[in-house]
């Protein structure tokens, strides 16, 4: 745990055991060390967990607020059954009644076990649940009891069942002949003796003797009414049946004990619970055993007639909700509802609230949370499961192989999806390396589990080739589904997984067998799939049969391919990521035919309105930003197929669509509901002077001229997506290694492929030259196109370029030009861990002296300081460091004095002038989500400042003094509206005085009017 939390909590405790005043607890200073306390908990730690239960209580007893009293059982109830130590005797009784379940789970795995360190722990827990029960407790009885059992157990552990056999010893020479009037009263004694040796030994041949008494007694039970006695040995009988299943399975004895356990729930009373959750549990095995998914709804209306007969604090309220968790997550995989998933989800929650320390149900918990995230996609469950899943291992018992082995394939998964989430290479090596270990603690004789094992490692081997290029894992994971498939010859899972699998190996090796064998598996994977498992396989159907028409040419596949797609979209309920792929699909299979180019748009309108849907899915920005990306070019292609049916207009408001959807969800000034996309008002926006996107697909470039007359396409033949990926591979490391002279190369590629052809077309329309706004796409983002040019001529030379995240995101002009408001510095000479600054000083000067600018320096530049002055500020710079995530844009950073300052922390709805960002790649993010990002720059034009200074990527600090210097000396003179030209002006100057030096004056970037 964090020691120093955990200090500062002790210390509280202690002033509140001083003065008595529990309301210390709720000190706003408290809450950091609580919130750490809890991040960096270890549950097994019982002296950690004993400091926040006593600190959750004192706040109860402080608020009465009913979060902090089950927080302080949920980590002292551990205290209580493991360790002899103080806890607050006002918390004994809940703590005992929260805990007995768990003593009794103690107990049942005592008696699995020939280990009597098992049965110590559980003696110890029942003694300390006994000493926590007040006397006139309803449960004291049943309590101690149960301490005896315990205690019997122990002793039986330790080879003493002396009292035991002497007890059964008895009872059989008092059992009297059937017709005797005591036979009943002497078999039931008898019923009861051998029940507690079982108990303590495990011993079947007792078993066996007791279902023959409780089958007797039945018979008299089921011929009388149905009263307490009754119902208890009815109960009783069906009970043993159902152990002796679990212990030799036959389902004759699930469908008898079924009957009595029916029998034994008419009559009303305090074991009805109890005997309804084993009646639940029964019919639950025997859904299983028949195959009938059914019997389950019967088993939760049995579960959840329990539920709602018990109280929170009741012994069995764990156990049942982790049945009904179990149930109803068993119920979801037939119908994959979500409201199935979300009763599953709850449910477990509370009952690992009560057992904290079971890691069966922590198991459960683990499996609920990973569906939840490849149902949503929300990186909260997954991260949940990787917590989750850990946890399990550390409590597993060490001989139990089994168990183990499925928490490390369950690990291994997890790890898997986390690296296609987060790019973690770390977790995909684990990943790995735990799909071995499952494989090899698992029994040979385990085919089902194997087949399994084995498809979760090919599938972390074909993350490895998808998304690393390791070819050689490629191979591993055919093999694996190969293997799966000789396993189990006859489920769906392996023989869809190898399909897939054929269809990488033939895009590198282009055999034609692969795609051949690659289909037949996908076909006879349909014919063992389930409504769920149609659409993902159909999908990989219809690219095999695309790819082997474009091989042989053969129209039937084509005709296959359409039929696959048409089965696809028909499934009832398919999600909108499967429809969006689907619709991608369609697309690929109008481009084959060049003789109707509206098919293939119409496709690509049918993916463009399903974006929001999918994107915006998830309340995590994060989340969004992933599953938008996912998607990313999808604009581009769509732009490109408008072009080719000759529709510019279309193509500008496909674009626009598909992009910007996370900034149209965050509402800037003057906000009214969604930005228009219609291309008639997309013009309007053109007035001021023309709008340019650029964009790159394998096909070739694609640039649209928006103008107030209309939208005018420029093909771009040498702007190819690979192309592009390699010149900006090739910019970054020039870049950071300072070949400026490799930077100036890809500045006149980026001249002569992209911005000279685009500026000869806006030639030809009329265009003057004086603005130029440019609204990259994609990859192409990431370029300095304001910087494009040769020796000979360039953008600069000809226009002064600004950058829009989208068309419709440029601000309205203002009545009447702004001048200079309230301006602040926020200058950062000195940074924690990092390079000394100093130009930060020297522009704060300037600033000061141009503006007369509120400075902030390093210790006075908090995070709270700045996000206070934030609403006040017209004209806010920084010049400090940053830490651009091109993964995940919006954890980017401005590095402040105590915290950064995140795009997340921004306020939306600032009207402000001006946000100077004079620090290293503000506007840096990875390609495949570019056309979503929330890089620094472009979060503080959402948030509402109309202008914007970034920087593409890391400058160097006197240069970025001497631009500030120049373009705040104009801004004092003409007002924040002429940033862009101030900023042309700064850097045309810096790059006539160094020409050969790109990264000096190619960085910078405006945003805005």
């Amino acid at each position: 745990m964090h020691t120093h939390a955990l200090q500062e909590l002790i210390a509280c405790i202690n002033r509140v055991h001083e003065t008595d005043d529990v309301g210390l607890t709720l000190a706003d200073e408290m809450a950091k060390p609580l919130s750490d306390a809890w991040q960096d908990g270890d549950d097994e730690d019982t002296e950690s967990s004993q400091v926040l239960g006593v600190f959750h209580f004192y706040r109860y007893l402080a608020a009465h607020d009913r979060t902090d009293m089950l927080m302080a059982i949920q980590t002292l109830t551990p205290c209580l059954l493991y360790e002899d130590m103080a806890l607050p005797p006002d918390m004994l009784p809940f703590l005992a009644d929260y805990g007995a379940c768990e003593a009794e789970l103690l107990r049942g795995d005592a008696r699995g076990s020939p280990d009597p360190a098992l049965a110590e722990r559980a003696a110890f827990a029942w003694q300390r649940i006994v000493m926590a029960t007040e006397d006139d407790h309803p449960q004291r009885g049943e309590r101690e009891r149960a301490l005896w059992r315990a205690r019997r157990l122990l002793a039986a552990r330790r080879g003493d069942t002396a009292d035991l056999d002497r007890a059964v010893a008895a009872a059989r020479v008092g059992l009297v002949p059937h017709g005797h009037r005591d036979r009943l009263a002497t078999c039931h004694e008898l019923l009861v003796a051998l029940e507690e040796r079982y108990e303590a030994t495990g011993n079947a041949e007792d078993h066996e003797a007791a279902l023959r008494c409780a089958e007797e007694l039945a018979v008299y039970a089921r011929a009388s009414a149905r009263d307490a006695v009754g119902c208890s040995l009815l109960f009783s009988c069906g009970e043993k049946l159902y152990q002796r299943f679990l212990r030799d399975p036959n389902t004759t004895d699930l469908r008898r004990a079924i009957g009595f356990l029916q029998n034994s729930v008419e009559f009303p009373g305090p074991q009805l619970p109890t005997r309804l959750l084993v009646l639940s549990r029964v019919l639950s095995l025997w859904s299983a055993a028949v195959r009938d998914p059914g019997i389950v709804t019967e088993a939760i209306a049995r579960a959840e007639q329990a539920e709602e007969l018990v109280q929170r604090n009741h012994k069995d309220y764990p156990l049942i909700e982790w049945h009904i968790a179990s149930l109803y997550f068993v119920r979801y995989g037939t119908t994959h509802s979500g409201d199935d998933l979300d009763r599953a989800a709850a449910a477990i929650v509370e009952a690992t609230l009560c057992l904290p320390r079971e890691p069966r149900a922590t198991a459960l918990h683990s499996d609920i949370a990973f569906a939840q995230y490849e149902r949503t996609e929300n990186s909260e469950y997954l991260s949940r499961v990787l917590i989750l899943r850990e946890r399990v291992l550390r409590k597993l018992p060490g001989d139990d192989d089994l168990s183990r082995a499925d928490a490390l394939y369950s690990l291994s998964q997890a790890q898997m999806h986390w690296y296609r989430r987060m790019g973690s290479l770390g977790h995909l090596d684990d990943a790995v390396d735990n799909g071995r270990a499952a494989l090899d603690l698992l029994a040979a004789t385990d085919a089902r589990r194997r087949s399994d094992y084995l498809c979760g490692l090919g599938r972390v081997h074909m993350t490895r080739f998808t998304m690393r290029g390791e070819r050689d894992a490629l191979p591993e994971a055919i093999d694996r589904f190969r293997v799966a498939i000789a396993d189990a010859p006859d489920r769906c899972l392996p023989l869809a997984l190898l399909a897939a699998a054929l269809g990488y190996r033939y895009d590198l090796a282009r055999d034609i067998t692969d795609l051949d064998e690659s289909i037949a598996a996908g076909e006879r994977a349909l014919e063992f799939a389930s409504a769920h498992q149609r659409a993902g396989i159909l999908l990989d159907l219809s690219n095999a049969h695309r790819l082997r028409f474009g091989g042989t040419g053969d129209t039937t596949d084509l005709d296959r391919a359409r039929a696959a797609v048409a089965e696809a979209l028909a499934l009832p309920a398919l999600s909108a990521r499967y429809r969006i792929r689907f619709s991608l699909e369609q697309a690929e299979l109008a481009s084959l035919s060049t003789v109707n180019p509206a098919e293939r748009l119409s496709a690509f309108e049918a993916a463009v309105e399903l974006l929001p849907e999918v994107g915006l899915s998830s309340p995590y920005h994060e989340d969004r930003e992933f599953m938008l990306s996912v998607h990313s070019g999808l604009g581009a292609k769509a732009a490109d197929a408008a072009v080719a049916a000759n529709r510019p207009d279309r193509a500008l408001e496909l674009l626009e669509k598909a992009r910007g959807i996370l900034a149209d969800t965050a509402p800037a000034p003057g906000w009214r509901g969604p930005r228009a996309t219609t291309a008639r008002h997309l013009c309007r926006n053109a007035t001021r002077g023309p709008i340019v996107t650029v964009s790159a697909i394998e096909t070739g470039g694609l640039a649209l001229l928006v103008t107030p007359s209309g939208v005018h396409p420029v093909a771009l033949p040498g702007l190819r997506l690979h192309k592009a990926r390699a010149r900006h591979k090739a910019l970054t490391m020039a870049l950071a290694s300072g070949a400026c002279d490799d930077v100036l190369d890809v500045l006149a590629w980026l001249w002569h492929t992209a911005a000279h052809p685009v500026l000869e077309a806006l030639k030809a329309t009329g265009w003057k030259g004086s603005r130029l706004w440019w609204c990259p796409v994609g990859v192409m983002s990431l370029f300095p196109l304001h910087a494009a040019g040769d020796a000979h001529d360039g953008v600069m030379a000809r226009t002064v370029s600004s950058y829009l995240p989208t068309v419709r995101a440029l601000p309205a002009a203002r009545r009447r030009p702004a001048s200079p408001g309230k301006a602040l510095v926020v200058a950062m000479s000195r940074t924690s861990g990092q390079a000394s600054l100093p130009g930060a000083a020297s522009e704060a000067n300037s600033l000061s002296r141009l503006l007369s600018a509120t400075v902030l320096h390093n210790e006075q530049a908090t995070r709270d300081a700045v996000l206070t002055a934030l609403p006040s500020t017209r004209i806010i710079h920084f010049a400090c460091h940053a830490q651009a995530d091109t993964r995940e844009p919006t954890r980017s950073r401005l590095l402040l004095h105590d915290q950064p300052l995140t795009p997340g922390d921004l306020p939306f709805g600032l009207d402000a002038d001006l946000a100077y960002l004079s620090a290293c790649a503000t506007s840096d993010v990875i390609f495949l989500g570019a056309d979503e990002a929330m890089h620094i720059t472009g979060a503080f034009h959402l948030a509402g400042f109309r202008h914007v200074i970034g920087t593409h990527w890391r400058i160097d600090d006197l240069a970025a003094a001497d631009i500030a210097d120049h373009f705040y000396t104009v801004i004092a003179a003409h007002g924040p509206d002429h940033a862009a030209q101030a900023l042309h002006t700064a850097t045309a100057e810096l790059r006539r005085a160094h020409p050969d030096r790109p990264d000096l004056w190619a960085s910078h970037l405006h945003v805005g009017p």
